[in-house]
């Protein structure tokens, strides 16, 4: 067994997971403390690379993997990160602080810790369903994965998306764009699930209107082919095709970790507080394999996003360098994407919580407004919608569909909900106005105007 374990009396840090949220704390831990042993220890051999970009490398929107790299291991190396890849960890023992695992080539290794975080994301969800081992069918959840995917595509003409949430989205619009005939395949009634369903069909028709074959309220039932997947079988209908991804959601990397004693929830998720601590001493973890703190609910929020991960993991190395004073607030889930020619966003909570969660009495207001002045040429309409509680007026939530101004108004909203505004005080909030840009009252203020 390798023994990587040092002698000295230097703080050791290590850790688990090299992509957003451990490369985050890395960085971070090195420039606040150059003394520190920090050791990354990652299972596969990408580091640091935007996973968000991948729907838009297979279309060459993006035509270089290297481009959605941010940080090489030579460039972390030089930092003084110790970077091994390849390695698996496969036990962590808080008592002893060891960790234990397996290198690719097979060998044993093991080292010990002062402190370590738990980054370690997380993996596709598969559907246990017939013939799931032919060839041809991938999830999209690895940069390795997303270069074998796009020399697959070349030669596949048909496709099937099996999911209809962010991923499934995003990589449809490509898609379309590179001429495949795409299937998507969802077992609920309407895509993007986080969403209220009138803002969901928006954007559903937004890709039916380029093309995509979207089958909502089917759920997969397997496969067919001799070696090749050549047949996607639904409980409703069957569709020939050249290739499958599927993306229907992702489950956290804890199962190494799932006997230590961790609080998590049902999925694997670890909770952790403000600090990115866990219910375990010297233990962190942070990112997609995490339960963050909700602003606006009572309870640990699983929301696999790149934005909380990269903050997250910069909050553990600040209080990991002794500032007590770092912390994390918590989430709204706001998230963005692009569906064709419209913008489609989302932040804080919707009126499906509202009919979620007993202790929630909210409302919401539906406004269409201009992104600038409609006197000025190319304005467009975009359709908003605020969530308040009935009683105080406070906005908890908004969703925006349009296809210009759209990503800076849900920006301002997540602020609004952030710092527990009123309708009211939304409504005079001192917005900069010009013809070209705006309107005299902002799309978000006639909104808040509508509240009563």
């Amino acid at each position: 067994m390798l023994d990587l374990t040092q002698g000295d009396d230097t703080l050791k840090t290590l850790i688990i997971g090299g992509v957003a949220a451990g490369m985050s704390c890395a960085s971070k831990l090195r420039r606040l403390d150059p003394k520190r042993d920090i050791v990354v220890y990652e299972k596969g051999h990408d580091l640091s690379y935007g996973a968000c970009g991948m729907p838009y490398y297979l279309s060459d929107v993006i035509d270089d993997d290297k481009k959605l790299v941010a940080r090489t291991k030579d460039q972390f190396e030089e930092k003084g990160i110790h970077v091994k890849t390849g390695y698996e960890v496969t036990k962590l023992d808080p008592k002893s602080k060891t960790i234990r695992g397996i290198t690719e080539d097979g060998n044993a290794f093991s080292d010990t810790y002062d402190q370590v975080l738990i980054a370690t994301g997380a993996s596709s969800v598969h559907i246990p369903v017939d013939n799931h081992d032919l060839k041809g069918i991938y999830p999209l959840n690895s940069l390795q994965n997303a270069i074998t995917l796009k020399k697959e595509l070349q030669s596949a003409q048909t496709v099937a998306i099996i999911g209809a949430g962010f991923i499934g989205m995003e990589v449809a619009e490509n898609l379309i764009e590179m001429g495949k005939t795409v299937h998507m395949i969802e077992l609920s009634d309407q895509v993007l699930a986080p969403y209220d369903k009138m803002y969901a069909d928006m954007a559903e028709a937004a890709l039916k209107d380029a093309g995509v074959h979207i089958h909502t309220n089917e759920g997969l039932k397997g496969y067919r082919g001799t070696d090749k997947v050549e047949t996607v079988i639904t409980d409703q209908n069957e569709y020939p095709v050249d290739l499958v991804i599927e993306a229907v959601g992702v489950r956290p990397n804890t199962k190494f970790v799932s006997d230590i004693g961790l609080d998590m929830l049902k999925n694997g998720a670890i909770i952790v507080n403000e600090y990115g601590e866990t219910n375990l001493e010297d233990v962190y973890a942070a990112g997609d394999c995490v339960a963050y703190p909700h602003l606006l609910l009572d309870e640990p929020f699983f929301v696999p996003l790149g934005t909380h991960a990269n903050k997250l993991g910069r909050v553990i190395a600040e209080r990991l360098a002794g500032d007590e004073n770092a912390h994390f607030k918590g989430v709204l889930g706001s998230n963005i994407l692009k569906v064709m020619d419209l913008t489609v966003c989302k932040t804080g909570l919707t009126m499906k919580d509202n009919d979620r969660y007993d202790h929630l009495d909210l409302d919401c207001v539906d406004v269409k407004a201009k992104d600038h002045a409609g006197y000025y040429p190319g304005a467009e309409l975009m359709n908003i919608r605020l969530v308040f509680d009935k009683q105080s007026k406070v906005i908890k939530g908004a969703q925006i569909v349009g296809k210009k101004g759209v990503a800076n108004r849900i920006n301002i909203l997540a602020t609004i909900i952030d710092q527990g505004l009123k309708a009211d005080e939304v409504s005079m909030l001192d917005l900069a106005y010009s013809p070209p840009f705006q309107p005299v009252w902002d799309p978000i203020q006639v909104a808040a105007n509508q509240i009563k």
